[in-house]
């Protein structure tokens, strides 16, 4: 008698799995139950995200910060392909720190960047000459800068 229980569990437990194998139900995915992933993770879009955190000197005038940091925004529309003359900069955010956790370091502003691909991210980086000016413009105003680049949903 309990043999004939658990064998209709068995049964009952390969008829649910096996219909799901063949339907797919919406949001189910039958790989999810193999790897460590979420089973929507294909949906995520491996853009290149790339965080800048800026101390300023202490010297720094408010209005030179708020030059730095609008030139930083800026560089979403400025920035553009040499071979495409389109921008390429996906996004830009960014804002004047204010958590309540104090562990910023004098880090006071940060930046989100985001890239649709490493070649993207790497040109502005390395190459990319309204980048190389901000950067060399901004240096007499910032003490430290801090940065950051994942792709989106690699661990």
């Amino acid at each position: 008698m309990v043999k004939l229980g658990l064998w209709r569990i068995v049964v009952a437990f390969v008829c649910i799995f096996g219909v799901f194998w063949f339907f797919e139900p919406v949001g189910f995915d039958m790989a999810s139950l193999f790897a460590l992933r979420p089973a929507n993770s294909n949906a995520i879009p491996p853009t290149i995200t790339h965080i800048v955190l800026f101390q300023f000197k202490r010297d720094a005038s408010p209005g030179a910060v708020d030059v730095a940091c609008a030139r930083m925004m800026a560089l979403k529309e400025s920035c553009v392909l040499p071979t495409t003359q389109q921008t390429y900069i996906k996004s830009i955010t960014g804002g004047k720190d204010h958590s309540p956790e104090g562990l910023q370091d004098g880090l006071t502003h940060g930046f989100v960047v985001e890239f649709a691909s490493t070649a993207d991210r790497d040109y502005y980086v390395s190459s990319d000459p309204v980048h190389q000016t901000f950067k060399k413009d901004v240096a007499t105003v910032v003490e430290k800068a801090t940065v950051l680049d994942f792709t989106n949903g690699s661990f």
